[in-house]
């Protein structure tokens, strides 16, 4: 996933695994939620 902005572009690379450790769904969630509420973001990452 890709963000241009006025200072530059933001990149947030996602696995394509079935199963993901915690820790990489740690490191995917901490800056997706600069840009998508955590509240829309969680129905994506827990159950």
């Amino acid at each position: 996933m890709r963000r241009v902005t006025e200072t530059g572009k933001k990149t947030l690379t996602i696995p394509n695994h079935k199963q993901l450790d915690t820790g990489t769904c740690r490191a995917i969630l901490r800056p997706a939620s600069q840009y998508i509420s955590l509240s829309e973001l969680s129905k994506y990452f827990y159950d």
